[in-house]
């Protein structure tokens, strides 16, 4: 065989592969080089849920499951690019908003003790959550996106960063923007968005843990896996972030009482590869047909 009909190993692999790749090999080691706590961050949470994911295993599953490289890009590069796209609607809509608000109730606000201002801002920003959420599946175009997050098949903690940044933006605006505009303590905010992003990682965990009747009080895996759930009786349930009495109220609550779901995900093939499942919203249509 001649040296020009030797196959090449960029033909072998697919060139367009090896670019995307790249591309996202860029961007993981760019997001992690932006933020470097975030080396941290994982090797930590590995080191809490790997383990408990081992012991209390909720169904027989491999810690490198399919698509967990994917997963992990998700992970990191998300939490990266959601930090900037949610400061830049802070600075933008959030000024506006808090603009518009009276300053005498801004000031009434900040005015009370820390504990109070927790109180207040997380309730308020619960039940807008649960708003942003349940518009994410029954708008169209915020479906687009959301179903990226749906895509999931196997569930565990690392499942939980697979998100689209426009789709995880466009949620935490709805809770962030009110705190903002209504002149809560900084303080009220942060704490927030850290007991949201913790409690996230631990609903999506492939655990089999069962919390009695606080199942009705606080989200649980329990409750939120009913939510990935690919079974149609279980579609658009368990939106609240925190607290399941908000689905009990709005009539959305999904929590068969000894059962878990037996499939998860949506009707729909997703893309493989982090870059394709980011472009997948702006490439094909999607309809809200799953929980």
């Amino acid at each position: 065989m001649i040296a020009a009909d030797r196959p090449s190993p960029w033909r072998k692999a697919g060139l367009g592969d090896l670019v995307v790749a790249a591309a996202t090999g860029l961007m993981f080691v760019g997001a992690l080089a932006a933020r470097s706590a975030l080396v941290f961050g994982v090797l930590v949470l590995a080191a809490i849920f790997i383990p408990m994911e081992r012991v209390f295993a909720l169904r027989p599953q491999r810690v490198l499951r399919t698509g967990w490289r994917t997963d992990l890009v998700h992970f990191v590069v998300n939490n990266f690019l959601t930090t900037v796209l949610l400061v830049a609607v802070v600075v933008t809509v959030g000024a506006g908003l808090r603009a518009a608000v009276p300053g005498a109730l801004q000031t009434a606000i900040g005015g009370q003790g820390l504990g109070l201002q927790l109180a207040e801002a997380f309730l308020l920003a619960e039940v807008c959550g649960y708003w942003g959420h349940r518009a994410s599946h029954t708008v169209p175009v915020l479906w687009r996106f959301h179903r990226v997050h749906h895509s999931i098949e196997e569930m565990d903690w690392l499942a939980s960063g697979r998100v689209h940044p426009i789709d995880q933006a466009f949620t935490r605006s709805c809770v962030v923007l009110p705190i903002v505009a209504l002149g809560f303590a900084r303080a009220a905010f942060g704490a927030f968005l850290v007991l949201m992003t913790v409690q996230a990682i631990f609903i999506h965990s492939n655990v089999r843990f069962r919390f009695g009747p606080l199942r009705w009080l606080i989200a649980t895996p329990e409750f939120h896996h009913w939510h990935h759930s690919g079974d149609p009786t279980a579609y658009n349930s368990n939106f609240a972030g925190e607290f399941p009495v908000l689905d009990l109220v709005f009539g959305t609550l999904h929590l068969p009482a000894g059962r878990m779901p037996d499939r998860y995900g949506i009707d729909e093939p997703a893309p493989r590869g982090y870059l394709a499942q980011l472009a997948w919203p702006l490439v094909r249509a999607g309809r809200p047909t799953a929980g």
